[in-house]
């Protein structure tokens, strides 16, 4: 909803379904929207009491109120970052924004759903921004460049399309190189704000982000349910509030500055999330983790640790199929993985959030080597964590801000984990990728083109 936002900060939302026009006053001090939705009225204001409802009726009521954080809404409005912390129409409302926040935390999907239809119709009505853009939907085949898509949520992997072999030559004017049946050439405008998924909260790096990185969650060309990438399996608590991932076994990331490898094991993948939060980059989209899970009540699990978590029984949710398993055998049958592990992360969530999955989709989810990142200091934090069972150990190592070394290191030498690596870039100029040979689904291009990396 990065369009409607109009960058407020609260320290309080709530909601209350079903109100009476008699006691709207029993929970906000002022009436500032009353929207009309297919089957309620959303009626925003701030907490308190004594507001008189005079708006639309015919349809039961939803109140929210909300308590405004000042001080945090003062500093997004003086210093806007678009997308961010106020929206690209810099548009300046606190009941829209209460709205925009409330969605994000809502388990009832008739409220969820009527509080961002009524954000959603009060941007119509006042036109903060006009949206221009043509849907394209369907694998597209051209004259010469095949199996291009365009997903609703992420990026085309540029790995899954191709060019036939009567494609045209021509010089790209960079490095020599030539736009030929074997090179992708792709024009944009912008320069990623960084090279570390930490900080880049804009479209030219997410593009970026999607072929240099694996994330533990993925989707698959045009479908909108998540797939396994780094994690095999998931599975959550019966309550909702622990995500469980079973990391894929035999993953490397490749340093092509250094022309080295890393193994990738369930404790890179908390490192990577829990990063992110501790260095709270500012523009950046730590909020995507941090208003959702408690990155330092998370752990890394053995898989015969993740066995005791399982004799309870946990839920697993895949392909629109639900299932309760008590075993890691079971939970692995249910997603048809069978192939090595590398342990178990488990996220500890503040309050259910069924969308959480999608989160793990994104750029920020990307997934880096921990020992890359830390250098020397490797092997002293994995000890100090206790192999990631007390994550907030490496506040030692990792401080927020951008002077944290980490991010120093990452901003301008990113390692992959995908399926390119950055092999050379010239600033405002040009990014050259090229195929991951370590890449751990490389015999995919085989099976596609009968490429050997």
């Amino acid at each position: 909803m990065p369009f409607v936002w109009g960058g407020a900060e609260f320290k309080d939302l709530k909601y209350y379904k079903d109100v009476s026009i008699a006691d709207v006053g029993k929970y906000v001090s002022k009436v500032e929207r009353a929207v009309v939705t297919e089957k309620f009225v959303v009626v925003v204001g701030p907490a308190g009491t004594g507001a008189t409802y005079t708006g639309p009726t015919g349809k039961p009521l939803i109140v929210v109120s909300y308590v405004l954080d000042e001080e945090k809404t003062a500093k997004n409005w003086e210093k806007p970052i678009a997308f961010v912390t106020i929206g690209a129409a810099g548009w300046k409302d606190v009941p829209v924004s209460a709205l925009v926040k409330l969605s994000r935390m809502v388990l009832d999907p008739e409220v969820r759903e009527a509080v961002i239809n009524a954000a959603v119709i009060v941007f119509n009505n006042e036109a903060a921004m006009i949206l221009l853009g043509q849907a394209v939907t369907g694998r597209n085949y051209g004259s010469w460049v095949q199996n291009m898509y365009y997903p609703l949520s992420a990026f085309a992997r540029y790995d899954l399309v191709w060019e036939t072999p009567d494609a045209p030559v021509r010089d790209t004017g960079v490095l020599g190189i030539k736009n030929d049946p074997q090179t992708m050439v792709i024009a944009t405008i912008g320069w990623p704000d960084t090279f570390d998924p930490a900080k880049s909260y804009e479209s030219f790096g997410w593009e970026i982000f999607w072929q240099i990185y694996s994330k533990p969650v993925t989707y698959r060309y045009e479908e909108v349910e998540p797939e396994p990438e780094l994690a095999v399996a998931w599975a959550f608590s019966k309550d909702a509030t622990e995500l469980y991932f079973v990391i894929r076994g035999n993953v490397v990331a490749y340093d092509p500055w250094n022309d080295k490898t890393y193994p990738i094991d369930a404790t890179d993948v908390l490192f990577s999330a829990w990063r992110v939060v501790r260095l709270n980059l500012p523009g950046s989209a730590a909020w995507m983790f941090s208003d959702f899970i408690d990155m330092n009540s998370s752990q890394v699990l053995t898989e015969s640790e993740f066995e005791e978590a399982l004799a309870d029984g946990l839920i697993a949710v895949y392909r629109g199929k639900e299932a309760e398993v008590k075993s890691l055998s079971e939970l692995l049958k249910f997603f048809g993985y069978q192939g090595p592990t590398a342990g178990v992360v488990k996220f500890k969530l503040y309050f259910p959030y069924p969308p959480i999955l999608h989160i793990f989709t994104t750029a920020i989810a990307s997934v880096i080597p921990m020992e890359y990142a830390l250098g020397d200091k490797y092997s002293a934090a994995l000890a100090d964590s206790r192999n990631g069972k007390d994550p907030s150990a490496w506040a030692k190592y990792v401080i927020p801000g951008e002077d944290d070394p980490t991010y120093r290191l990452l901003k301008d030498r990113p390692v992959s984990t995908g399926p390119y690596y950055v092999a050379d870039y010239r600033e405002g100029s040009y990014i050259l990728l090229k195929l991951n040979k370590y890449y751990w689904n490389s015999t995919l291009w085989e099976k596609l083109y009968g490429y050997k990396p």
